[in-house]
């Protein structure tokens, strides 16, 4: 029976083949449950804001809002995971995230200059703010962080090999508990100002906590929009790395007769070469593989993350 060691470094038996399969299916339905109730919040911070005249309030709707967009990608990312066989689809659904997370990069940065340009403008002029209608929806938002927060967590620690997308889940949910701890202590030392005759100063706070969560989405906005725009795009190697390329090649040529199409590009933090050699006829398989493998560390050092193929050819006969 296979095994695998726990942290305490004790053999224990190794998970069965279907339980990261079963590991998606959990963490997709805790991603569900905390989709599903982002409407019926979205819906009470939006009338709170209105009510209570917060701009801390309003700040959440807006996130609220952007959070729909994103997850409905990120959904849609690990149902194909689930969906597909492991054999035909090793690798997840990367892009499927990547893009998720610039979509909402992209949502985050103008939302948060608008919102910070609106705060800005209240805390010029503030104006009467409901502190304890205020903390009803935020309180709930937070209890509700709590629950999805112990939950990935749990699911984090019992899983093999977590996915990026679940390590990138627990990260928010964990900030998000402590921002929402945050606002709260913010709105009630408001609420305490206004009712201890310190209105104006008391009022300010709420844009002042607006102000805070605005930067906050700008930083990550720009942060996602960054880190995930290249892994978006495919783009050819630096010349330095296909200088790199090239040398390797010319210090192998003898070990091939022709040079065909040379393909490269980067991908994030991935780096594709592909190579087309002509070999003659009787050069075998393992020769040409044990060919690749000797290029590829010969590259390996000077190229990171690394994924490197020979195509092989069959070499034209000379006249």
């Amino acid at each position: 029976m296979a095994t695998q060691k726990s942290a305490r470094g004790r053999e224990r038996p190794a998970p069965p083949a279907n339980a990261d399969l079963d590991d998606e299916r959990r963490f997709y339905r805790v991603m569900l449950w905390g989709y599903v109730t982002l409407f019926p919040l979205m819906a009470l911070f939006i009338v709170t804001a209105v009510l209570a005249n917060s701009s801390a309030v309003f700040v959440y709707s807006v996130n609220f809002a952007i959070t729909v967009a994103v997850q409905s990608f990120s959904l849609y990312a690990i149902r194909q995971v689930m969906r597909e066989n492991t054999f035909r689809f090793p690798y997840g659904a990367g892009k499927l995230e990547n893009f998720a997370a610039f979509l909402g990069g992209v949502l985050n940065v103008p939302s948060g200059i608008y919102v910070a340009y609106a705060a800005s403008l209240r805390l010029i002029d503030p104006e009467r703010v409901s502190y304890g209608l205020s903390m009803i929806p935020i309180a709930v938002e937070a209890a509700r962080m709590v629950v999805l927060y112990v939950s990935v967590s749990r699911l984090a620690r019992r899983t093999r090999d977590p996915s990026p997308l679940l390590h990138a889940y627990l990260l928010d949910y964990r900030v998000n508990v402590l921002s929402d701890c945050g606002v709260l202590v913010a709105f009630a030392a408001g609420w305490l100002l206004v009712h201890n005759g310190l209105q104006t100063l008391g009022d300010r706070l709420d844009p002042l906590v607006a102000l805070a969560i605005a930067a906050y989405m700008i930083w990550v906005g720009v942060i996602l929009v960054r880190r995930n725009f290249r892994a978006l795009m495919d783009l050819p190697l630096p010349e330095e790395e296909q200088l790199r390329v090239m040398k390797v090649l010319a210090a192998h040529y003898a070990d091939f007769e022709a040079i065909g199409t040379l393909y490269t590009r980067s991908s994030g933090k991935q780096r594709f070469v592909e190579i087309e050699l002509a070999f003659p006829g009787t050069r075998t398989l393992d020769e040409i593989g044990a060919l690749g493998a000797h290029m590829e560390e010969a590259l390996a050092a000077d190229v990171p993350e690394l994924t490197f193929r020979v195509i092989p050819a069959v070499a034209k006969a000379r006249r």
